[in-house]
């Protein structure tokens, strides 16, 4: 008799404590939901207050490290600025259990389908998606987007037009900050700026740094030039990236619009300029 009354009690101790993570998981649904509303509405400022400065956040890109607050900032900016009528469309929402017990936490975690518009094509997009979201101080700590940025953004490029940008450097700084300022700042681009396909710093000689970038095409380029230009979203970053690296010669392969060389030309470096003649990218 005391055994079941023990397992009576047990149980309804387990019911309880359920039930509070259940009603902890519907209060942070409908957090989650106000979030994915003001994406829609493209109020990145209002997002912002819903993310916890110490959190950690899965990235959908391969081979991307978890991010941090200033990333998820950048990437929510980057969207808003490619895409136009953005909306949510959610599967079911479900929640998130602990992985040692199997037991609800209040996490909460949703299967749906983004639709938007793109702004530079005029492509509408239909991506299939997977959200987590896990909270702390009633503000999104740690969880993580899972969709394919990359074929998405494939889709919606025209590769004839892809320009390729050759940055010849020098520094005078160490290689140890050399590696962590590029490591920054490419994390940096890569989030807020789809349309900008590959961002790599490579060591080519003493004190000297070749950075290769690769955009889909000259208005891309023109979008990160505006990025880095004062009062752009990565204007700081930029006044660092100088102090670090010494621009002394750039090679543009592609076909460069008239509009990019004008907007080049204030930076005085010299540039040159090398169109395609035939050739495919993937």
């Amino acid at each position: 008799m005391k055994k079941l009354f023990g397992a009576i009690i047990f149980l309804i101790f387990c019911s309880c404590e359920n039930n509070a993570y259940l009603e902890e998981f519907e209060k942070n649904t409908e957090i989650a939901k106000a979030y994915f509303k003001l994406h829609e509405e493209e109020n990145s400022e209002a997002m912002f207050k819903y993310l916890h400065p110490d959190m950690e956040w899965h990235m959908p890109i391969y081979g991307l490290n978890m991010g941090g607050v200033e990333d998820v900032k950048a990437a929510i900016i980057g969207y808003q600025t490619e895409f136009d009528n953005l909306k949510f469309t959610p599967n079911y929402w479900l929640p998130g259990v602990n992985t040692e017990t199997g037991i609800p936490d209040g996490s909460t975690r949703v299967y749906g389908t983004w639709n938007a518009k793109h702004v530079k094509t005029g492509k509408e997009v239909n991506l299939t998606t997977y959200h987590s979201f896990e909270f702390k101080d009633g503000k999104i700590f740690r969880g993580g987007d899972w969709f394919d940025l990359g074929g998405m953004m494939n889709t919606l490029t025209n590769h004839e037009d892809e320009i390729i940008n050759i940055v010849n450097m020098t520094t005078k700084v160490s290689a140890s900050k050399v590696e962590a300022f590029s490591k920054k700042y490419q994390s940096l681009v890569n989030n807020l700026e789809p349309t900008s396909l590959s961002f790599r710093f490579s060591k080519t000689g003493k004190n000297r740094i070749t950075l290769i970038e690769r955009y889909i095409n000259s208005d891309a380029v023109l979008n990160h030039i505006k990025n880095v230009s004062p009062g752009g979203e990565i204007s700081k970053d930029f006044e660092e990236f100088q102090r670090v690296f010494n621009i002394y010669e750039m090679t543009l392969y592609g076909n460069v619009s008239d509009e990019l060389k004008k907007a080049i030309a204030p930076f005085k470096i010299k540039t040159k300029y090398v169109p395609v003649i035939s050739g495919y990218s993937r």
